[in-house]
């Protein structure tokens, strides 16, 4: 804990002092002034912007406020050796001396703490050694000491938190100490915690595990869980207050002790708070999708951006192209402007440079228009911020909403908008229909998530890309596709993130009735794993960790394949039936591909399934029939770990004992998927192999894997083959996506595959 010598002000003087420069208005009183806490002088103000440097409270100032709300800090901040050994005598020996310096970080390394001082002899030596260690490290003096009763061993925890500008108010709880640097095992939470919140937060941390009795008696979780439902009430009560970080905690099996805090104070932070979606975009949002006429400004022949906007659209519905400079395309009437179009149309989509957008948009609003696509850039991604703030101005003025600017617009399968600019020859739209709905903030991302599922034959029912958002954010879209009872899954790409609060309120309502599964690039980079306090390791990335973790949406934070992960998770959900249970069986035609997916099915947490006596012998007698040897002795050698799980059913495997093979693992009582790495070299496996497994799926209720392994042409030949009869194959990663896919079964009990799916079956 640091303290500092300065004179000391009270906060009623600093906000007074600040409200006669003009700095705050009446109504922003800090309520550490309220409640009489102590801030530094007016010199921590800059007078060039007259705000309050952000500062840290010294340990009494801290300690006042921690009271306040149930946070017990122990022993006391002094100025002198003298203070110090008075509080000393008065505390009872044994003591702890730590130096307070606002420069050193890690007090130990230093030589700065000093445990088991039993006398007033041994506190005075300990001061001198500790002044002398600062020397010698290149330090100043302290600027203060505290004196702390000598605390017994236990573990040590940390609980911190901070003023995240998207969210507002984070705390975290986990591992303190030196642990919090070597493990970062430290999960956040958003806004005013309770009990239940905490107790989440805990589950998911090694600190939660040792707690809970880990070899060892268990600790007092619940002493823990109220201490950081306090500091989460304190910080959203205190907008002033920017980090707080109470570490480290000792926890014993009844109590804690609370030996270190750091309290930091400036100005109140100031975060969105706006929850809400409002009508008026919801209204917008429906028409967007489902228009009964476009107008396309900037519509044009075939082979521009205007012009493949135009062919999407009229295959559609009615379209007004406006193009002053033809007077016909694409075998429409081509109309100059807005005002000589035979009616208002619902829906306007722009393709103009962004001063005509904004100018045509006013008109479009004042017609009574009802939604907008702005695919055209030059907004504030290019510098031109006014012309984005001029068009959010008129959204807002006359309640009309507009996707974009700076995006490629949207598909809907079921009502066949498509304002794509893309040529179909050089994309893979998806024009079947299912209920997967796809929002994403990148273009770029968005169409690579198209395409994968077009190559992995998996239908779509909505798609977006948002642009700039300056007008209609995810929020709003996740919120319109949870209104489609059609859309039964939702798959975010997600980069910025201007409103957390929205996203989370939102999204706590969707993803109890849908599974949303999110991508977030732009997490890395800035992160150092070095701090040493717990404001410092909450990025914006651990807020928005904690943002899916509270709204229920599912995080995929594989860095290298995300794409595919989503891809496949997708694909598994909407192609398969339901599993409730992880209990996996593996099962190979040759090679070591079995070994592998038994590795990665442990490390995700899943299960190897334990084959039932019943399924061993089964499977024993089978390969019996079908395996040759020289000697008896030698067939039953081979056959004593036949029935084992990953099971290999060797290189001499023909179509019949592997489709006999999966039939008896099917019947298992233990098994709840089935996973099949086919190497397609095998010879004596045929062509008729891909029928043959349809007709397996087709009768097994449980969920079934197949990756194939072979030369490019044998499977791209395979895998066309099942395509046909809507059997989908899976390449790596596989066993992540299960996992997930396992994992949404679960909790929503229910499957999720296309109407065409179940009707295949």
């Amino acid at each position: 804990m640091q303290i500092y010598c300065k004179r000391l002000v009270p906060a009623t003087r600093l906000i007074r002092a600040a409200r006669q420069r003009g700095d705050c208005e009446k109504q922003t009183t800090s309520v550490l002034a309220k409640k009489g806490t102590a801030l530094h002088d007016d010199a921590q103000y800059s007078s060039k912007e007259k705000r309050m440097t952000p500062q840290q409270l010294d340990f009494e100032q801290s300690r006042n406020l921690l009271k306040q709300y149930d946070i017990p800090v122990l022993g006391r901040g002094l100025r002198t050796l003298d203070q110090a050994v008075k509080a000393a005598r008065a505390m009872g020996f044994p003591v702890v001396l730590k130096a307070v310096s606002s420069q050193i970080l890690h007090k130990t390394d230093v030589g700065c703490v000093f445990l088991n001082i039993f006398s007033e002899a041994d506190l005075r030596a300990a001061h001198d050694r500790m002044l002398e260690n600062i020397r010698v490290a290149g330090f100043n003096e302290p600027e203060g000491l505290l004196i702390q009763p000598l605390v017994r061993p236990g573990l040590e925890i940390l609980i911190g938190a901070t003023q995240d500008p998207s969210f507002g108010p984070m705390t975290m709880v986990g591992s303190g100490g030196r642990l919090v640097e070597l493990l970062a095992d430290v999960m956040p939470g958003i806004g005013a915690l309770n009990e239940d919140d905490v107790r989440g937060m805990l589950a998911r941390t090694q600190a939660g595990r040792i707690m809970d009795g880990f070899r060892g008696p268990s600790l007092d979780k619940n002493a823990v869980i109220r201490l950081a439902v306090n500091v989460s009430r304190l910080m959203s009560e205190h907008p002033e207050v920017h980090e707080l970080d109470l570490n480290p905690i000792i926890v014993y099996e009844e109590g804690f002790a609370l030996v270190d805090a750091r309290v930091i104070v400036g100005d109140p932070v100031h975060y969105p708070k706006q929850t809400d979606v409002s009508p008026g975009k919801m209204r917008s949002l429906e028409t967007i999708f489902n228009p009964g006429s476009v107008a396309v400004f900037g519509a044009s022949n075939t082979g521009t951006v205007g012009g493949i906007v135009l062919k999407n659209l009229r295959r559609r519905c009615t379209v007004y192209p406006i193009n002053p400079r033809v007077t016909s395309l694409q075998g429409m009437t081509c109309y100059p402007d807005l005002a000589s179009l035979p009616a208002v149309p619902d829906l306007a989509v722009f393709v103009v440079n962004s001063e005509t957008v904004v100018r045509e948009f006013e008109k479009f609003c004042q017609a009574g228009g009802k939604g907008a696509i702005v695919i055209s850039d030059g907004f504030a991604e290019s510098g031109r911020r006014e012309l984005e703030d001029r068009l959010r101005e008129l959204s807002l003025a006359h309640d009309v909403a507009y996707i974009g600017p700076n995006c490629l617009g949207i598909i809907d399968n079921f009502s066949g908008v498509n304002t794509m600019f893309i040529p179909d020859h050089r994309t893979g739209v998806i024009r079947e229909q299912n209920g997967i709905g796809i929002i994403s903030q990148s273009g770029g991302i968005g169409l690579e998530l198209m395409e994968m599922l077009h190559a992995d034959r998996v239908g779509m029912g909505k798609w977006v890309s948002c642009g700039n958002s300056s007008s209609v954010g995810v929020a709003e879209i996740l919120a319109h596709m949870d209104q489609d009872p059609r859309i039964s899954i939702i798959a975010i790409y997600l980069e910025g993130l201007s409103e957390g609060l929205k996203l989370m309120e939102v999204g706590k309502k969707v993803s109890a009735q849908k599974p949303v599964i999110i991508i977030k690039g732009g997490s890395g980079g800035g992160r150092e794993a070095t701090m040493s306090h717990t404001a410092s390791l909450a990025g914006s990335h651990e807020a928005f960790r904690a943002c899916c973790s509270q709204a229920g949406f599912y995080l995929i934070e594989e860095l290298t394949e995300d794409p595919k992960i989503m891809v496949n998770v997708l694909s598994i959900l909407t192609t398969q039936p339901p599993a409730m249970g992880k209990r996996t069986a593996v099962v190979s035609v040759g090679g070591g591909a079995a070994v592998l997916l038994a590795d990665q099915i442990t490390a995700e947490g899943m299960e190897l399934a334990n084959f039932a006596p019943q399924t061993r012998q089964r499977l024993q007698d089978l390969l019996r029939e079908n395996v040759k040897a020289a000697r008896p002795d030698d067939l039953e050698l081979m056959l004593v770990n036949i029935g084992n799980n990953p099971m290999d059913l060797f290189g001499n495997c023909d179509d019949r004992r592997l489709i006999r093979a999966l039939e008896i693992i099917a019947d298992d009582p233990n098994t709840d998927v089935i996973m099949a790495a086919v190497y397609l070299q095998v010879p004596y496996l045929s062509e008729y192999l891909p029928e043959r497994l349809v007709e397996f799926r087709r009768a097994t209720p449980k969920p079934f894997i197949v990756s194939p392994r072979g030369l490019s042409t044998h499977m791209a030949r395979f895998r066309e083959a099942l395509y046909a009869h809507r059997f989908h194959t899976y390449t790596v990663p596989m066993v992540k996506p299960l996992n997930m896919a396992l994992d949404i079964w679960a909790r929503y009990g229910r499957g999720f595959m296309s109407e065409c799916e179940l009707h295949e079956e």
